[in-house]
């Protein structure tokens, strides 16, 4: 017995939107993009440019809620960031914003060491880098 192909991605988009033409006409709910997510497990913004496509959702409406997405990835990228940034530095506590490496403390309290500008990089080059390689 042969098996069955697996439909590629256009594919199984064209047979959700078939599907999601027909479920509109029977919604009955307030929350039209949280119920597709949910009935054809989506993500929100897959939910929205199909409910665009198939014309469930005014063009105004669908235009306010992706650029409200688009704020909500931008807020949590930099949440994400800042946390990142902050974990670094509670994980380094030999290293601030001035040193890349502090070698200790004169008797008045200032610290020594060797600045970012003699290692030739901004701070937090280095883990800026690693992340980006992740």
């Amino acid at each position: 017995m042969p098996k069955k192909k697996k439909l590629t991605k256009p594919q199984r988009r064209e047979v959700r939107l078939q599907k999601a033409r027909q479920w509109v006409l029977t919604y009955e709910g307030k929350h039209i993009v949280r119920a597709y997510r949910k009935r054809f497990k989506v993500d929100y913004s897959c939910a929205l440019s199909d409910l665009g496509a198939i014309g469930a959702l005014q063009p105004e409406k669908l235009a306010a809620m992706q650029q409200a997405e688009k704020a909500r990835l931008e807020k949590r990228r930099k949440e994400r960031e800042a946390k990142y940034l902050q974990d670094m530095v509670n994980e380094n506590p030999f290293s601030d914003d001035r040193f890349y490496f502090i070698a200790g403390y004169t008797s008045g309290g200032a610290p020594y060491g060797i600045t970012w500008e003699e290692m030739g990089m901004e701070p937090w080059e280095v883990m800026d880098m690693d992340k980006e390689e992740e």
